[in-house]
């Protein structure tokens, strides 16, 4: 026994010198016992008594290779073991630690009785570092016991010296027991070829294509895995020769992503190859007239199928290139710029994807004579009005004093550019108003252009603004009248009372008329007007300068009566059954309430029809690029039963993906300059993708933490090059920008590494680490506990359970002291 503070002992007779005087006076001797012990205890823990002891408790690291080159039943095999020197530790200490490329924690899974080791996903498993586990293992183990390890392992390690770790083991005393897996055969199958996408979009599905050589027929299982995750095993059955394998998946991560496709048989061994494969999340461009909230379903449709969806109101000013797919919905086609319509057309020619959604504002312009940019793009035209009753306008024009001038000229010009555009077998009505109202052309057929301007010409301005009287008097003549379309348009310069023009305009909409209103110049009750056009569903227009009147009016009246809109119940049916069609059955689509008229070309593939001949969905290939049209709506308006449909996201994801780009916009790659040991990264920039005016900032990215810049250079128009040296690295690396580019897009290299390609093992290496440390080779598991002749001295530490004495003789003596119900006092 030795003490660290062996002056205090000197101090330690006090208390029994105390006892000795106070004795022959105590009345509570025992108690008086008690206070001495406790005193005694306190300078003896404060002394820090050491009493010097041998022990022959292990502690024991199992180490177990779970690399890629160890097959299941290797792993089984060590999970047995493990499970048996387990069941053998007694009161010893033991840890079992799975390692690879370095050591790792088990997992809950693996970490039951019996043990159930997994492989190493990933990367990490890719290689057998024996040195950094066996040293990261001395490490982890316990001070105040005897130091062991067993290795389970093929031996077969390709990074560090297992000779160093081992050395460093026999200098700290430390023996090291080892198993020996037998490692993979070498298989009699034999990859003959392997076919797969160098890119894809995420959530789209694609085609894996192998072609495995066998000696005869034999059942096998084909696993796929991606960044070392299963993602499912499919049984099949090989024969003599070669074997045609096709699978599918798809991925939902971006960017540079190792795939790797494991093949296996009973008897014939794996095979396994890995490939990088590049994901881009797709991005659509969506341009609607119609309100946000109304035609939600479509993008959130898109979004659910891994679309980056960027949502406009007006096409100026976007970069086409920057979208794979662009969606018009429910958009008037005429009102695009013939400058945009031929961007459209070049975007498509080169590779883009173009879907066409119909809806009530598509407008067929009858003046159209030769087919523009827009239209030869399309795989359907669109057809005029189908009507024997044409469509009714009516006018309502604000003749007050207010309009004298310039504002009086302007509107008799757009009345008479309207009557112009009308068809003869379409109907107008002119109604005229200041303080009353009366009617200047009653509602009529639109068949003799001259005599109706003429009436207009007449209208001269005069006396004060009474709106809500006139509105009224055309809602009522227009009402019976038997039509298509049945629109009425409103201009004014003035403020006038409300009176029930909100309920007549409710009450329109109810009976499919539509109301626009037109204010002019500053004094206008534009809240007022805005009110009536948003009730019954037309438009507000507010105008400071009346010199774009006539535009507007004809505008304003196409987009409510041009229209080839249809609106009658419609079953689809499949017209030709295709991959975009895969997963629906149409026959459970309920039926739509509306479309408008289109015409498919003779060389476009109908998919969908109704009544037999009309085209519902049509689609056709267009330089690189597809392009569609979907005649019905996707709102809750026509489709207000699809968009409840238990396919329509399937649906419109399916016709998505159809769209997107099969090339791409440029051309990214990487490879391995074997020669200098460098990753050489290649960029040639698409037609359409704009030069930066310095590349961004790239980094590559590797197994083991690496992590490095690498300079992109251009070395000539539309080419940049970059190179970094990477040595004899192996793994996946990634070469991904720290911004989102098209013009640099993330590429991936995967170079395989020695692992996969070994087989057997290295008993040889095993026997001499056991033999060199002083450990066994493949010893029962309970001899792993034996201690043999070692012990190691160690030292138990007194003054804790001092302390805890002296506490607990306190604690008795206050209790004789305070508690006179059991310990009375003499």
């Amino acid at each position: 026994m030795s003490f660290d503070r062996a002056w205090v002992l000197a101090v330690a007779w006090l208390p029994l010198a105390w006892a000795y005087f106070e004795w022959p006076r105590s009345v509570r001797k025992l108690g008086l016992a008690l206070k001495v012990a406790t005193f005694t205890l306190i300078l003896l823990a404060l002394a820090e008594p050491r009493l010097n002891v041998s022990t022959t408790k292990l502690a024991v690291g199992v180490l177990v290779d779970t690399s890629a080159s160890v097959s299941p039943a290797d792993l089984a095999r060590a999970s047995r073991i493990a499970s048996d020197i387990d069941g053998s530790r007694g009161s010893n200490t033991m840890r079992v630690i799975p390692f690879a490329r370095s050591s790792r924690v088990a997992t809950p899974v693996e970490d039951q009785r019996p043990w159930r080791l997994q492989p190493t996903s990933g990367g990490a498993g890719r290689s057998t570092d024996l040195e950094a586990a066996v040293r990261e293992a001395i490490s982890s183990l316990p001070a105040g016991m005897l130091p062991r390890l067993a290795l389970i392992s093929d031996g077969k390690e390709n990074k560090g010296s297992v000779a160093r770790a081992a050395w460093q083991a026999r200098q700290f005393g430390i023996p090291i027991d080892t198993y020996a897996m037998a490692g993979r055969e070498k298989p009699a199958l034999r990859l003959e070829s392997v076919s797969l996408p160098s890119n894809a979009f995420t959530g789209e599905p694609f085609a894996i294509d192998l072609a495995v050589s066998a000696p005869g027929t034999m059942a096998a299982q084909v696993e796929l895995f991606a960044e070392g995750r299963s993602l499912g095993v499919t049984p099949v059955t090989l024969n003599a020769g070669v074997n045609p394998i096709r699978m599918h998946t798809s991925l939902e991560t971006p960017g540079a992503l190792d795939l790797s496709i494991a093949v296996r048989t009973q008897d014939s061994g794996d095979i396994r190859v890995d490939q990088a494969v590049i994901l881009r999340r797709p991005k659509a461009l969506y341009l609607s007239e119609d309100p946000p909230g109304a035609d939600s379903h479509l993008p959130a449709a898109l979004t659910a199928a891994q679309f980056d969806v960027t949502r406009a109101d007006d096409i100026a000013g976007i970069n086409l290139a920057n979208f794979q797919l662009v969606v018009l919905n429910n958009w008037n086609l005429e009102k695009l710029p013939v400058p945009r319509k031929e961007d459209i057309e070049k975007y498509v020619k080169l590779g883009g994807g173009l879907l066409i959604v119909g809806g009530e504002h598509n407008v067929y312009d009858q003046k159209k004579k030769v087919e523009d940019a827009l239209d030869r793009v399309l795989p359907a035209k669109l057809l005029p009005p189908q009507s024997q009753e044409g469509t009714v306008v009516v006018l309502i024009m604000d003749k007050s004093s207010s309009m004298e001038g310039p504002k009086m000229e302007l509107a008799r010009a757009a009345a008479t550019g309207l009557i112009s555009n009308l068809r003869p077998m379409d109907q107008v009505g002119v109604l005229i108003f200041d303080n009353s109202f009366r009617w200047a052309i009653p509602i009529r057929k639109a068949d003799e252009p001259r005599a109706i301007n003429a009436l207009i010409a007449g209208i001269m301005p005069d006396g004060g603004t009474q709106i809500a009287p006139a509105l009224t008097e055309a809602y009522t003549k227009i009402l019976p009248t038997e039509a298509t379309y049945r629109h009425v348009l409103l201009l004014t310069d003035g403020i006038s009372e409300e009176g029930n023009s909100y309920a007549l305009a409710r009450e329109a909409k109810a009976h499919q008329v539509t109301i626009s209103t037109i204010g002019l110049g500053a004094d206008v009750h534009r809240e007022y007007l805005e009110m009536v056009a948003n009730l019954a569903e037309g438009k507000f227009y507010f105008l400071r300068d009346p010199a774009g009147l006539e535009q507007i009016v004809l505008r304003d009246v196409m987009e409510h009566t041009g229209t080839t809109a249809v609106e009658r119940a419609l079953v689809p049916e499949v017209a030709h059954q295709t991959e975009i069609l895969e997963g629906i059955d149409i026959a459970s689509a309920p039926p739509l309430k509306g479309y408008v008229r289109f015409e498919s070309k003779p060389s476009a593939e109908t998919i969908l029809r109704f009544d037999k001949r009309e085209p519902l969905l049509v689609r056709w290939q267009y330089g690189l690029g597809r392009s569609a049209v979907f005649t019905s709506d996707a709102k809750t308006r026509w489709a207000a039963d699809w968009v409840k449909w238990k396919s329509y996201d399937k649906f419109w994801s399916n016709l998505s993906r159809d769209l997107l780009p099969h090339t791409a916009a440029g051309e990214a790659s990487v490879e391995y300059d074997s020669a200098n040991g460098d990753l050489v990264v290649n960029y040639r920039l698409g037609v359409g993708v704009e030069e930066p005016a310095t590349p961004p900032a790239i980094y590559v990215l590797g197994t083991d933490d690496f992590k490095k810049p690498i300079e992109v250079k251009k070395i000539a128009a539309g080419l940049y090059r970059g190179r970094l040296q990477i040595g004899a690295r192996q793994g996946l690396f990634r070469v991904r920008p720290l911004i989102e580019t098209r013009a640099f897009p993330e590429v991936g290299l995967y170079r395989p590494e020695v692992e996969l390609t070994e087989y057997g093992s290295n008993q040889e290496l095993l026997k001499q680490i056991s033999d060199f440390t002083g450990g066994r080779f493949e010893p029962p598991p309970k001899a792993v506990f034996d201690a043999g002749d070692r012990t190691l001295a160690s030292t138990l530490k007194l003054w804790p359970g001092l302390l805890g004495f002296a506490i607990l003789a306190n604690i008795v003596e206050l209790v004789m002291r305070k508690w006179k119900g059991l310990f009375g006092r003499t």
